[in-house]
């Protein structure tokens, strides 16, 4: 694989396709040579995280992270939470009816716990301390690899590297922070010449 050079002419849809496509294939490869901080997948689970620890009562953000690496739950589970009792329409917030099914259910209890701990740290925690503990102490990076690749560690290295920026600005607080990274696209260089024993995909112009 560490033979192989794949030039486009821009990034793009196309690049994405062929990466995942590379790992289906089970090719190790390297990915895109720059991408968009703020659309990477493991960025959007943990920007979710933040909304839902911020609003409960969002359902949207609260499903993404549920399903993501952080938790890990299967298309199954989720439905089981959103229609507990197989009826139309759920009685409350999405939340509300996790709640409720791990009552009786150890697994979800489980999730319900990890979830609070994290509600009640979200208060007082700056963002870089909290998402670090998240990425480190709490296992949330080695889940992402698990499953994107050890280059999602680049995106998550910058990721935190934009926590400290912003707490440099002297405004405190998760809030802040998510409002701050939604209003600033971030694009992020890799570089690609120093990957090992992997198929890199570079433009161009970037080789």
């Amino acid at each position: 694989p560490a033979d192989v050079l794949v030039l486009v002419r821009k990034r793009g849809p196309f690049v994405d396709a062929l990466t995942r496509a590379l790992k289906q294939a089970g090719v190790p490869v390297a990915g895109s040579d720059r991408l968009i901080l703020n659309e990477h997948i493991a960025v959007e689970d943990l920007i979710a995280l933040g909304r839902f620890l911020l609003l409960p009562e969002d359902d949207l953000s609260l499903a993404a992270v549920l399903k993501s690496p952080l938790f890990g739950l299967d298309d199954d589970a989720l439905y089981r939470i959103a229609r507990p009792d197989g009826v139309a329409l759920r009685r409350g917030t999405l939340w509300q009816s996790l709640v409720r099914c791990a009552q009786a259910d150890p697994a979800l209890d489980a999730v319900r716990a990890r979830m609070e701990e994290l509600r009640a740290r979200a208060d007082f925690m700056p963002p870089f301390e909290f998402f670090s503990r998240l990425l480190s102490a709490d296992g949330a990076r080695a889940a992402f690899r698990a499953r994107m690749g050890t280059e999602v560690d680049d995106v998550l290295d910058e990721f935190l590297a934009l926590t400290l920026t912003f707490e440099q600005t002297g405004t405190p607080g998760l809030e802040g922070f998510l409002a701050w990274f939604a209003a600033a696209p971030t694009q992020v260089k890799r570089e690609l010449n120093a990957a090992r024993g992997v198929v890199r995909i570079m433009t161009v112009h970037g080789a």
